[in-house]
């Protein structure tokens, strides 16, 4: 509603300025990254002037900025007939691939010698699928150094490669160019997400969502760093952002229904997916969510149509599989549940939450192997514990504290949750997630179990430190840290930005 009224009071004030004043207006909100107003305002103006060159150009960037290809094409189609431009190829080749149309992007593109015309040479081959023809165009636009969209280009195909060096390298020189152009951005939360560091994830997000307002990449990538951080609050702000720029886009809806799922709004994940059902693929990521909608509202049937297609096509799904086996077992078909589960729980992987599941499963169906799931079920499989755990430490080791907090918390979960070392690297990938009140309670429970360890002293200092809450209570658990480790050099570093700070 908001939104309406904005645009309504936009409309407006563009119906009471003059020509002039409307150009003006949508140069500045052009300039300011503001393409929603950009493009009403200088719409208004061009109905007067419908064959000024200098507004058609106006409206045909404030359109590509926007993603609207068609509304593009038509005011570069009438640019064109007014003459040769400068640019002007470039424009229809990027209006063009934006229409999925590669092979009209090339026939713009024809004669046309810039790095921007390589660029979208580059793009056109790879929406066509020739990879090695796309890096060859691209990498001729990167030569001539002058445009940092298309390193941004080169750092998204590095990565594609699995190249992240690469695309650091390439980000580099698109950041000496252009720091805070979206491309820019964009890429550099792409690279923290695959590196695990998502606070540079959100970072690069949230700058390019305040510099770009419209850019729907820029607003879904917060709102899904976000979800991964577990701040379901403000991913639902962000994704509502999205929904204002797509509404319906069905990863923005995953996206809705995602937040509203990790807050339990049931009917919010209904209302979010329905309007969109009937289009989305069978196999799109947002039918598990809304099917675990359908179950807890009590739709058990409705929940299985949606998901047995996704059990069939990825059989080794834990979490559809779960799902199928709660919404048959919802609706009096034990047998089909255990169908549902019956790989997985009888895996030597299988996890405690799993076998219970199947353990009722049986027993509704007066299965004799209920009373085994259900012992094994009190007993974790030592493999599991292990695989979770060995998946927990190498993400610790390269800075992935998302998929390290999920393993813990896994660990936890099924174990006494006493491990002070489990504890300690629990708090301190809290900490680094920005949860600070989280990291801090497991810090706390550490270090309740084991006073006098040095790491722990130094991770229940570091996690207050980091938060600023404490800090004289902080500094005193690293000097304590240190006296326990004296030749411990991260336990010296943390202390010296402490100390550094307390000055």
């Amino acid at each position: 509603m908001r939104k309406l009224i904005i645009l309504s009071a936009l409309v407006l004030a563009a119906c009471t300025a003059s020509p002039a004043e409307q150009y003006a207006e949508a140069q500045a909100a052009f300039a300011a990254n503001d393409y929603a107003k950009a493009r009403i305002l200088i719409a208004a103006s061009a109905e007067s002037e419908p064959g000024n060159p200098d507004k058609l150009l106006l409206q045909a960037r404030t359109l590509l900025a926007l993603g609207d290809g068609d509304g593009a094409g038509a005011a570069l189609q009438k640019l064109a007939a007014l003459g040769p431009r400068p640019g002007l190829a470039e424009l229809t080749g990027e209006a063009a691939l934006l229409r999925k149309a590669p092979q009209q992007a090339l026939a713009a593109l024809e004669g046309a010698d810039s790095s921007e015309a390589d660029r979208l040479r580059g793009l056109a081959a790879l929406m066509q699928g020739d990879s090695g023809k796309a890096a060859d165009f691209i990498a001729k636009a990167t030569a001539r150094g002058d445009n940092a969209r298309a390193f941004a280009d080169m750092a998204r195909l590095r990565l594609i490669e699995k190249d992240v060096a690469g695309a650091e390298a390439q980000l580099k020189q698109a950041a000496a160019l252009e720091p805070q152009a979206i491309d820019t951005l964009l890429v550099r939360g792409q690279i923290a997400l695959i590196k695990g560091d998502l606070k540079a994830a959100l970072d690069a997000y949230s700058a390019a969502s305040k510099r770009y307002p419209a850019s729907l990449a820029a607003l879904t990538g917060k709102a899904a760093t976000l979800g991964d951080l577990g701040r379901f609050k403000e991913m639902d702000e962000a994704a509502s952002l999205a929904a204002q720029v797509a509404p319906r886009n069905p990863q923005v809806a995953y996206l809705k229904a995602r937040a509203a799922l990790a807050q339990k709004d049931w009917e919010k994940v209904r209302t979010t997916v329905q309007p969109l059902e009937a289009e989305l693929p069978e196999l799109d990521p947002v039918r598990p969510l809304y099917a675990e909608a359908l179950l807890r509202l009590g739709r058990p049937e409705l929940a299985a149509a949606q998901l047995v297609p996704i059990a069939r096509a990825q059989p080794g799904n834990r979490q559809v599989a779960a799902l199928l086996a709660e919404a048959r077992l919802a609706g009096k078909d034990p047998r089909g549940a255990m169908a549902a589960l019956r790989a997985i729980a009888d895996s030597a992987q299988a996890r405690p939450e799993e076998l219970a599941l199947m353990a009722r499963a049986a027993k509704a169906a007066g299965d004799p192997r209920a009373a085994d799931y259900e012992r094994r079920a009190r007993q974790p499989a030592v493999q599991v514990l292990a695989a979770d755990l060995s998946e927990a430490d190498a993400a610790i080791r390269r800075g992935d504290w998302a998929k390290a907090a999920i393993a813990y918390d896994r660990i936890l979960a099924a174990t006494d949750g006493r491990n002070v070392l489990v504890l300690n690297n629990m708090a301190y990938a809290q900490s680094m997630l920005g949860n600070h009140d989280k990291a801090r309670d497991f810090a706390d429970r550490a270090l309740k179990l084991a006073p006098d360890n040095a790491s722990v002293l130094d991770t229940a200092g570091w996690v207050r430190f980091r938060s600023g809450q404490e800090l004289e209570e902080a500094r005193r658990l690293l000097r304590r840290a240190a006296e326990r480790a004296p030749q411990n050099q991260t336990i010296k570093l943390h202390l010296a930005e402490a100390s550094r700070a307390g000055t």
